[in-house]
Parts: structure tokens; sequence; C-alpha cells
């Protein structure tokens, strides 16, 4: 009886549609960053929309840098939206690569476990900074 060692292996459906999602996203990743890190910058530089994963945490520095005596320098003043608009962006970028990465692998058919650990690490680090961060800071305002 011949051996199938040459013949393809078939893949399934989930494979299938994760290979095409990998294809995507490897093609047009450069696009997804470009469009993320502008949005996530253009929108920080408006205090009434402004967001991000440490908000809270931007609005206590900003008291604390604004009432340091660097009132008139504007570098320091501004370094709180940039430091949170860093975190937000690098972390942004990380998880949209990550998951490239993983949709890619799945559609091989290679094994997943050991790729997908440090990003569930990642967030569940974050969401913990995030919870911490929100409880600390939960009666700051933007008026000190």
């Amino acid at each position: 009886m011949a051996s199938n060692k040459f013949q393809p292996k078939q893949r399934t459906q989930t494979q299938i549609v994760a290979k095409a999602i990998g294809k995507l996203g490897r093609k047009y990743q450069h696009h997804i960053y470009a469009v993320g890190v502008t949005l996530i910058v253009g929108i920080q530089t408006m205090p009434a929309h402004a967001f991000g994963l440490f908000n809270p945490v931007q609005i206590a520095l900003t008291c604390m840098f604004g009432t340091a005596g660097a009132a008139g320098n504007a570098a320091i003043n501004a370094l709180p939206a940039v430091i949170n608009a860093a975190i937000t962006v690098m972390l942004f970028i990380y998880f949209v690569a990550s998951g490239v990465k993983v949709a890619n692998a799945l559609g091989d058919g290679q094994e997943v476990t050991q790729m997908v650990q440090q990003p569930i690490g990642i967030f569940f680090v974050t969401l913990v900074l995030f919870i911490a961060q929100t409880i600390l800071f939960a009666g700051v305002t933007a008026a000190c």
C-alpha cells in the first residue's frame, strides 16, 4: 500500500478561516497599526475625548506635575499624556501582532498553546493594573 506522506493534510474549516484572517492581517498589519496609532494619538490630544488604559493615572500625574512648579514647562505638563498614549499604543500594537501570529499558526495547523501564553499573561497583568489604578485614583478629577 502506498504511503500518504506526500499528500497534503486536509485542513479543517476553522484552519481555513484562520489562515484567511492571518493572511489579511499580515497583508494589512501596517495599515492597522497606522490607523490605530493615529486614532489613539489624535483622540488623546482632545481632552474631552481622551481615553487610555491608564487615564486616572494620567489625571493624577497631571495634577502632580502641574502643582510641582512646572506650570510654565510645556514638556513636563505634556508628559502624562505622552506616557498614557505610548503605553496604549504599545499594547495595541503588541496585541495586533500577537493576534496575527496566532491566526497564521492556527491556519498552518501548529500547536498554539505556547504562543498564546504570553499575550494572555500580559492581558491579565494589564487588567490587574487597570483595576488597581481605577481603585487607587477613583476620586481624582481634572480639577485636582
